[in-house]
């Protein structure tokens, strides 16, 4: 079954201080499941990692160990470029940003459940009628059972 997972999730495997046991989960999934992402993930991941790195989260060597790991998960990139309009939409129709909203509509499109940290996403999606895994909506075992991780 493929999934999306949005880059909180994502990021979260490798900052200690915000691993979890539903973000040890969704890892558990990304490694047997089909996974995908926008192609703005990997704009946005490796943004998030050097500004953790310009505020100290970690180091530059660290960043790139990240960097490194993340690419032997094999997430799936969609190759989609979104009509401005179209994308612009969906965000205001949904009240998120235009990069929350390239989530949202790879998930509809996909009809995959989204993965997710991010609260106003999950309510968004699940508003659109996108299955939603999100702390306080799916537990770490609730998303093992569903899965067989």
């Amino acid at each position: 079954m493929a999934l999306v997972l949005d880059s909180s999730v994502s990021l979260s495997w490798f900052f200690p201080d915000e691993r979890t046991g539903f973000t040890d989960a969704a890892l558990e999934l990304a490694a047997q499941e089909e996974c995908w992402v926008p192609a703005l993930w990997q704009l946005e991941f490796p943004n998030a990692l050097l500004i953790a790195q310009r505020r100290r989260r970690l180091t530059r060597v660290e960043r790139l160990e990240v960097l490194a790991e993340v690419a032997r998960l094999r997430l799936r990139v969609d190759p989609r470029i979104h009509e401005l309009r179209a994308i612009s939409d969906l965000a205001e129709r949904h009240s998120l940003s235009t990069y929350d909203a390239a989530y949202l509509e790879l998930a509809s499109r996909l009809d995959s459940p989204l993965i997710t940290l991010d609260s106003q996403l999950a309510v968004a999606a699940a508003a659109a009628g996108v299955t939603v895994h999100a702390p306080g909506r799916s537990s770490a075992s609730q998303l093992r059972r569903r899965y067989n991780i």
